[in-house]
């Protein structure tokens, strides 16, 4: 005779049962989520939304909330399985934020912390509806937005004219050995030229290249792809840390080529579509770059099988 075994009732001893696969949490995720688009809507419009389609150097501004989605996306098991334990600790947080927020908005003017706070809201939310389980799996997605965020002008010229400089000194060296005859000089972001059969001339690291637009681009790139993939702390680090120095390479090799084609009279290749076509160039470069380090630190690490004395090893 067969016994019918009790169904335990949802609670628990069910992990998804105040979950993210609990009706009762996506309601509550869906007002919330609601609430602070109504709160942030003219700020991302205005601070966000109208640099990622006026401004080339946050471009790129469009795909950082994408990518964002996909790590979640990445970890959705997980996080359905997580029981949302909220945290007080979220409630400050999103207090400060939206303090931040209404401080920068009516009394500072000021851009930058508004977006900011934005970030900071979306942290304080989470850990205030989900707690510290959810907030293990949806820190990096969160603060990966941060990148998605423009700098004030100031700040970014500050940060990358020495990237220019080195980018502009590196294409001046980098340049006589393409060009028979030609010598340059580097001062700055300008590069003197003098080649043989053709004035001389002066060529703008910006004029020539935009500027480096692409450094963010090649940063959210190398981020992407650290968080990406079974890896250990230390080697996502060490692809964090080389962000800056494959952007330097790469557009090194772009104002160089650009460099290249003025200078040679090639100039119609060096402007418009095909100018843009070489930064599209130089993206796959970085991508190739960031892959042979993944797969080059990956290989320093070489599995040894249980019970196997790996002593004589060198």
């Amino acid at each position: 005779m067969a016994t019918a075994i009790p169904q335990l009732p949802r609670g628990e001893d069910d992990p998804s049962w105040g979950g993210l696969m609990a009706p009762a949490a996506r309601v509550r995720i869906a007002i919330v989520a609601a609430l602070l688009l109504l709160v942030y809507w003219s700020s991302i419009q205005n601070l966000l939304v109208r640099r990622w389609i006026n401004d080339g150097n946050w471009s790129h501004g469009w795909l950082i909330p994408l990518f964002s989605l996909y790590f979640l996306g990445t970890r959705r098991r997980e996080l359905a399985a997580v029981r949302f334990k909220g945290s007080y600790l979220g409630a400050i947080v999103l207090a400060l934020s939206l303090a931040m927020y209404f401080v920068s908005a009516w009394r500072l003017r000021m851009a930058y912390p508004q977006a900011l706070s934005l970030v900071g809201a979306i942290f304080g939310v989470t850990l205030l509806l989900g707690g510290w389980g959810v907030m293990r799996i949806a820190w990096f997605p969160i603060a990966f937005l941060l990148l998605a965020v423009p700098l004030p002008d100031r700040l970014y010229v500050a940060v990358t004219l020495p990237l220019r400089v080195w980018a502009s000194t590196a294409a001046a060296a980098l340049m006589p050995l393409l060009v028979s005859g030609l010598h340059t000089d580097a001062q700055a972001v300008v590069i003197d030229f003098v080649v043989p059969g053709r004035p001389p001339g002066t060529l703008n690291v910006e004029e020539a290249c935009s500027g480096l637009r692409l450094t963010m681009a090649f940063v959210t790139l190398g981020v992407a792809m650290a968080y990406l993939g079974e890896r250990p702390v230390w080697q996502r680090l060490v692809m964090v840390a080389l962000c800056l120095p494959i952007a330097v390479l790469c557009n090194t090799i772009r104002v160089t080529v650009t460099g290249v084609l003025y200078v040679t009279g090639h100039e119609g290749f060096a402007q418009g579509t095909p100018h843009q076509l070489l930064g599209i160039a130089m993206l796959m470069i970085a991508l190739g770059l960031f892959s042979l380090v993944g797969y080059v630190l990956r290989s320093l690490l070489v599995s040894v099988p249980a019970g196997v004395d790996d002593s004589s090893r060198v």
